[in-house]
């Protein structure tokens, strides 16, 4: 086994253990991605780069069984070994994926009351971030400004 599968395995070990402890649970990291798995929808809408850190985990798990069971990970890099060191620190200082739901679940408590107004309000909030149009299509913001930007750009030129 190569040094950086070392490290790699020993770091990983350490995470499950915090996974174990904190669900109670045999299965660690995997309980940790089944849990995210079973959360994902609210997770998508109220954490930051929710879909990415799923991703990553099970991209780290992935290399893990390799280290485990075929005798290595040929794929495993110096940045995977640092994404899992983040995550690790994350799990510490409850700034991993699950604790920022709890959190942002607790702030939506605290301030709409119910917790059928704060469901309605995060949907609300959520869909901000697309504009409606003719019904049933969907434009990003960002995309329209950006394509504003361009027609403004192509008119000047034109222009000048």
């Amino acid at each position: 086994m190569r040094k950086l599968e070392m490290e790699f395995f020993e770091e990983y070990r350490l995470v499950d253990n915090i996974c174990k402890d904190m669900f109670q649970s045999k299965k660690g990291v995997t309980e940790y991605i089944e849990q995210m798995e079973a959360h994902d929808a609210e997770g998508f809408r109220q954490v930051a780069n929710w879909n990415e850190k799923y991703k990553m985990l099970k991209h780290l798990r992935w290399l893990r069984n390799q280290i485990a069971h075929e005798n290595g990970a040929p794929d495993l890099e110096e940045h995977d070994l640092g994404e899992l060191q983040r995550f690790h620190k994350q799990l510490l200082n409850r700034r991993d994926p699950l604790s920022a739901l709890r959190q942002a679940r607790a702030g939506a408590k605290r301030v709409g009351g119910n917790q059928k107004n704060s469901r309605a309000r995060t949907r609300a909030e959520y869909e901000v971030y697309n504009i409606e149009v003719s019904g049933k299509k969907k434009i990003n913001p960002l995309a329209l400004l950006l394509l504003i930007g361009v027609l403004a750009c192509v008119v000047v030129w034109l222009m000048g």
